[in-house]
């Protein structure tokens, strides 16, 4: 488009300059003009005979003299010039489609020739020169500009998630510096992700390791109660490393969303397996919506649901949550005083409350929970009203079932 512009500039000037001079000089009116300086000049001569005068007036109608003595021979010898005739001698002359003015005083010969046809020739050959003078930079800047858009299509697949991209090109001048400039930050990224996973991934070991002894040893306990106890123990382990493990790699984008339909049931049932709710006891959670349909990643939206509930469960006032449904969102509640910061403060990660100082957390639930959402494309609010504090997760519910009457007959 620039290129276009620059021609597009180029050729008005040049068209609406040729125009004006072409008010200026007419072609077709060219012999008339001869003419009429012919009688101009005889007017001259006839009271003046001043050569220095006919000299200035050709100047000041745009003749210019000529000092090709090939040329001025040429025409000497091809007609008659009358160097005995006392004064001055004017006579046009044609030569290859140019009029030229022929003076003749003492002996001498002068040429004369109309500038503003040498300038029409002159002014194409520059508009000429300059078209193509402005294709070959067009041509360089564009040779120039060309690794820009390989750099462009490699960006973007490493915006994509395509880490493995080669970003250098052979090119020695600022473009080039760039893209390889951005190629070692590829690298250097590269290898920070690849020393984190093989940290976390060594963590995740190491720690597999004692919880899956320690599990073998419960299945040998006698008492039946403690071997519960024990085993739900060591499995809530092995749900905190897989959940560690799920989290490391949505904040890495390697995880691969796998929504499916659920029950809000048995969304529930699972969260009292992970939090080690006895089922033989009065459980905390009040479901209502049982039946209702969830679409989302399962294991993403249990951590969520999980942390909200437990969370919901360890503030409460009366240790107790309820599960609600509006037909299109599942709301967490229960009876608790106010967040004492915006919600928003409490989505950001290590978020400490200043109110709660002693808090032991390491200020990583809500975002936990407010990244696991946004990965699923739900959004979370909050509010509270009358002593209850409800957390609303919006869009989750695809389907809402309402337990009909039964009617004794």
């Amino acid at each position: 488009m620039l290129f276009l512009f620059a021609m597009g500039s180029f050729f008005a000037f040049s068209f609406y300059f040729l125009k004006f001079q072409a008010e200026r000089y007419d072609n077709t009116n060219e012999k008339e003009k001869y003419e009429k300086i012919s009688i101009v000049f005889n007017r001259i001569i006839s009271q003046e005979n001043n050569l220095e005068t006919i000299q200035n007036y050709l100047k000041e109608v745009g003749f210019i003299q000529i000092n090709d003595n090939r040329l001025r021979q040429a025409i000497i010898q091809s007609i008659p010039i009358p160097y005995d005739t006392p004064g001055i001698f004017l006579r046009s002359v044609e030569i290859q489609d140019d009029l030229l003015i022929l003076v003749v005083s003492e002996g001498e010969v002068y040429l004369y020739k109309d500038s503003m046809r040498s300038f029409y020739v002159n002014y194409y050959l520059v508009i000429l020169i300059g078209s193509v003078i402005l294709v070959l930079l067009f041509a360089l800047v564009i040779r120039s500009l060309l690794p820009m858009i390989y750099l462009r299509r490699q960006i973007r697949k490493f915006a994509k998630g395509d880490v493995q991209v080669d970003c250098r090109i052979p090119q020695k001048d600022e473009i080039g510096e760039l893209a390889n400039e951005f190629h070692k930050a590829i690298k250097r990224i590269n290898a920070l992700n690849n020393s984190r996973t093989l940290f976390l991934r060594s963590i995740m070991h190491e720690l597999k390791t004692p919880i899956t002894k320690g599990r073998i040893t419960a299945e040998m306990v006698e008492n039946p109660t403690q071997k519960q106890r024990l085993v739900s123990a060591f499995d809530r382990l092995n749900f905190l490393i897989d959940e560690f493990a799920k989290i490391e790699q949505l904040s890495s984008h390697n995880y691969n969303l796998q929504k499916s339909e659920f029950s809000v049931q048995e969304l529930v049932s699972y969260v009292e397996k992970m939090l080690l709710i006895d089922r033989l006891e009065c459980s905390p959670i009040a479901n209502h919506c049982p039946n209702d349909l969830i679409k989302a990643d399962f294991d993403l939206f249990a951590m969520s649901v999980k942390n909200l509930i437990d969370n919901a469960i360890k503030y409460s006032t009366d240790g107790k949550v309820s599960l609600e449904s509006d037909g299109r969102n599942l709301i967490i509640s229960n009876y608790g005083a106010p967040l004492t910061m915006p919600f928003e403060d409490y989505c950001k990660p290590y978020f400490k409350d200043s109110t709660k100082p002693s808090s032991q957390g390491f200020g990583l639930g809500m975002y936990i929970i407010k990244n696991t959402l946004d990965a699923q494309n739900f959004n979370i609010t909050y509010t509270h009203s009358d002593g209850v504090n409800s957390f609303t997760i919006e869009g989750c519910i695809i389907e809402s079932f309402c337990p009909l009457p039964i009617h004794h007959t």
